[in-house]
Order: structure tokens, then sequence, then C-alpha cells
């Protein structure tokens, strides 16, 4: 049928059915998605991260372009533990050489009752900058995580950009990618609606 041959899924819908997907195949930590994901001073959102394994969907759909790829895909590579892109098969043969060997491949249904196709697995990512890692941390986040430290006074009138650099100083990447990942899971939670017992 016509409607078939011309159905599209826009970005939303592919976020909703992916999230899903990923809930029902991963299993393990469902729920724990955060969406437009803001890093370098909100000069780049990541679509959606699974937050417990900081893993970052970046989606394309047959609407959008590719050229800004590259350079969210550089600053992503900053980040995230594991990248995978999500796209639609008409952009697969032009995004192939865009993207470094340890990106996922995801592709969107064509039709209606199709499901999600691995094209490849994501491998760990090894080239984490602290600096930008910190600035997945916002205002009241990173203050509060450097009066746990001890180290608040003098840092509550500055800049959220010296903050940020001052705590990437602070902490070993390890400890910092914990923190992060703790303030971020914190994030999720305040954004799920909690039902009492009646």
């Amino acid at each position: 049928p016509a409607a078939i041959e011309n159905w599209i899924m826009r970005e939303a819908e592919i976020k909703r059915a992916l999230t899903h997907y990923l809930d029902t195949s991963l299993g393990i930590h469902p729920g724990l998605f955060l969406e437009e994901l803001q890093l370098s001073g909100g000069e780049v959102r990541a679509d959606l991260v699974h937050i417990y394994d900081m893993h970052c969907c970046e989606i394309k759909s047959e609407a959008d372009s590719l050229k800004r790829l590259i350079g969210q895909g550089s600053r992503y590579a900053r980040v995230f533990d594991r990248i995978t892109l999500v796209t639609a098969e008409c952009h697969l043969k032009n995004a192939l050489p865009l993207l470094p060997p340890w990106w996922g491949i995801i592709l969107v249904p064509e039709v209606p009752e199709a499901g999600f196709k691995h094209v490849r697995a994501a491998r760990p990512n090894k080239r984490h900058e602290p600096e930008v890692l910190a600035s997945l941390l916002k205002r009241d986040e990173a203050l509060h995580l450097l009066t746990e430290m001890g180290k608040v006074r003098g840092w509550k009138s500055k800049s959220l950009y010296l903050i940020q650099a001052y705590i990437a100083e602070l902490l070993t990447l390890p400890e910092l990618k914990n923190n992060v990942r703790d303030y971020l899971l914190k994030r999720v939670e305040e954004a799920t609606p909690q039902f009492s017992a009646c």
C-alpha cells in the first residue's frame, strides 16, 4: 500500500521505539535513559543515552542529514563508553566511511511491522577527555560534588566552565566517570514519576 511505501519514522518516533527496544533487549537496567543530554556547554546534545552503560545513541532518521555527524562524533568520543549510530538504511553507505570502527550501527525499521536491525555492535571507547566528561555536570551537581569533597570554598561564584574544569583536575578519570554517572542516574530517578501505594 502507498501508506506503507511513504512510511518514515521521525526522530521522536525512533526514540520511543528505540527506548522500548533497548529496554526489552538489555533487560538488566531498564528505563535508565536520558534524552538530549548536553555536553560541552550545550554545543552538542546526545539524542539518547543509556546512563548505566554510558552508551550514546545518535539518531539519523531518513529526513536527517549526515553533515554534523563527524563533529558530533568527535565530541561524543570524549565522553561516552560506547556509541551507536541509529540510522535509516538510506544513510548506511555514506555513514560507514565517517564512523570509527568501534561505533555500533543499528538500522531503523523500514516498514511498521519490522524491528531494529544490528549491523555491528559498539565496542568500548578509550578516548575519554576529563574536561569534556565533567561538562555533563550541571551547576548544582558540580557544586554539590565539590562540597562533598571539601573543595567548594571560593568556587560558588565561579563560572560553570571553570568549576567543571577544576573537578576534572581534582579527580582521576575512573573517579570522574563514576561521579558523573551517579549524578546522571539521579536525574533519571527525578524524571521518573513516583507512584505511591494506596
